[in-house]
C-alpha cells in the first residue's frame, strides 16, 4: 500500500482534513508522513478511515504487516 502522503495527495486533501477526520493532531500527522513517527496500528487504521480506504483494504494491509510476519 502507498504511504499516507501519497493516498492523501492522490485524494486531494489538506493534512488538516485528514488530521481531523483522523482525531489526531496536525503535527502528528506531519510527522508521519515525514516518516519522524511511526504511528500505532489503531492510529492507521484511523487514518485509513479518513482516507477513505475500504475495509477490506484495510483487513488485507493488517495481514500482510501484521499476522503474516
Amino acid at each position: 500500500m502507498k504511504d499516507f502522503k501519497t493516498l492523501r495527495k492522490e485524494r486531494g486533501l489538506t493534512q488538516q482534513f485528514v488530521a481531523d477526520k483522523a482525531n489526531i493532531s496536525l503535527r502528528q500527522l506531519v510527522r508521519i508522513e515525514k516518516k519522524e513517527s511511526f504511528p500505532s496500528l489503531e492510529t492507521k487504521i484511523l487514518l485509513f478511515k479518513a482516507l477513505d480506504i475500504s475495509e477490506s483494504e484495510i483487513i488485507k494491509y493488517i495481514i500482510d504487516n501484521y499476522i503474516k510476519n
